[in-house]
C-alpha cells in the first residue's frame, strides 16, 4: 500500500476485507475513522475512499493536525478574514471551504486541541461554520475522514479525543493492521516500489537476490509500509549490476532477527527486571550496536569473547 496512491496494493485477507468495506461504504457520505500505527497507509485508505466516492471529482483536502501549532490550526481549518488577528493581512478561506463538495481528511485527529474538537463537532452537526473574525455563516459541504495512530480507547482516556467527536466520526471505523501482521502483502509491495523507484531513476528494474528477499520478509517493519518504501528506495539507488543483495539493504534489515529493533524495543523498560533479563538485553543491544560482531560486542561489554559465547548460549541468543 504505497503512500499517495489511491490504488491499494495487497494480497492479505485483512486488506481484502478493508478493500471490500471501502467499496461498500465509499459511495455514501458516511464519516469514517481510520486507525493504525504510523506508516501503515492510513492516508492511502482515505485516498481510496475519496476516489471511489461520488465526490471523487471534487477536491480532497488534507490537514495534518500534528503538523501545525495549536495557535495556527484553527485558522487553517476555518479560515479567517483580514484583520481577524495580528498577522492576518488578507482573507484566507480555510480548508473547510477548500473541501466544499469534496472530502476533508483530518490526519492525527487526536492532536487537534480539545476546544477546536468541540467547534469542529458543531460543524459536523450543523453543517455550517464561521471563519475567524467573520460575522457571516458559511455552509459546510464535505465528507469527513479522520485518522489516528493512537488506540481510540487510550486517546479518549487521555482526553486527546473527545468521545462525542469520536462517535460522530465513527460511522465506519477501519483498522489497518501493521505490516508484520500481514506479511503476505510484502512481496507485492516490494514489486510495486521497485518498479516505482526504478522508473524515477530511469534505470532497469533490479532483481532481488534470494537471501536479500528473505531478509525483507523476515524483518518486523516497525515503521510499516513507509519504512518498507524507504528501504526499497535505498536498495534501488544502491543496486549494482541489476541486483539488490543483502549489502544494498539498510543496516537494520541486514541484522539477524534477534538483534533487530523490534526485539530490543519490546523489552520492558519499567518495573523491576530480573538480573538475567537485564543481562540478556545488554548483550542483545551490544551485538546490535556492533552489527553482530562478537569480538567488538565483547569489548563493549567488558568481557572476554568465550564469556560472551557462553552467555549467548545460556540466553538462547542465536545469530
Amino acid at each position: 500500500m504505497a503512500e499517495a496512491r489511491p490504488t491499494l496494493i495487497f494480497k492479505s485477507k485483512p486488506m481484502q476485507e478493508i478493500d471490500e468495506l471501502i467499496n461498500a461504504m465509499a459511495p455514501s457520505d458516511a464519516n469514517a475513522l481510520i486507525v493504525g500505527e504510523s506508516g501503515v497507509g492510513k492516508e492511502v485508505i482515505a485516498n481510496a475512499i475519496h476516489a471511489r466516492s461520488r465526490r471523487a471529482e471534487k477536491p480532497m483536502v488534507k490537514l495534518n493536525c500534528a503538523a501545525f501549532p495549536q495557535t495556527m490550526i484553527e485558522g487553517e481549518l476555518f479560515g479567517y478574514v483580514k484583520g481577524a488577528f495580528t498577522g492576518a493581512m488578507h482573507d484566507f478561506p480555510g480548508m473547510i471551504a477548500a473541501a466544499d463538495g469534496g472530502t476533508l481528511f483530518l490526519d492525527e485527529i487526536s492532536d487537534m486541541p480539545a476546544e477546536l474538537q468541540t467547534r469542529f463537532l458543531r460543524v459536523l452537526q450543523e453543517r455550517e461554520y464561521r471563519p475567524l473574525g467573520s460575522t457571516q455563516t458559511m455552509k459546510a459541504d464535505f465528507r469527513a475522514i479522520a485518522s489516528s495512530n493512537r488506540p481510540i480507547p487510550q486517546a479518549i482516556a487521555e482526553n486527546r479525543l473527545r468521545s462525542d467527536l469520536y462517535y460522530r466520526l465513527n460511522t465506519f471505523q477501519i483498522e489497518v493492521p501493521p505490516l508484520r501482521k500481514r506479511k503476505q502483502d510484502i512481496p507485492v509491495l516490494i514489486a510495486a516500489f521497485v518498479r516505482q523507484f526504478a522508473q524515477q531513476l530511469g534505470k532497469p528494474e533490479p532483481d532481488i537476490a534470494p537471501e536479500a528477499f528473505q531478509k525483507l520478509l523476515d524483518y518486523s517493519w516497525p515503521g510499516n509500509v513507509r519504512e518498507l518504501q524507504n528501504a526499497i528506495e535505498y536498495a534501488v539507488v544502491l543496486a549494482r549490476q541489476g541486483m539488490i543483495g543483502v549489502k544494498e539493504l539498510p543496516t537494520e534489515i541486514q541484522l539477524p532477527a534477534a538483534l533487530q529493533q523490534a526485539e530490543i524495543a519490546g523489552k520492558p523498560r519499567s518495573g523491576v527486571q530480573s538480573l538475567d533479563d537485564v543481562e540478556r538485553t545488554a548483550i542483545i543491544q551490544a551485538l546490535a550496536e556492533c552489527h553482530g560482531n562478537k569480538k567488538k560486542a565483547a569489548e563493549l561489554l567488558g568481557i572476554q569473547r568465550p564469556t560472551l559465547y557462553n552467555k549467548m548460549k545460556r540466553y538462547a541468543i542465536q545469530l
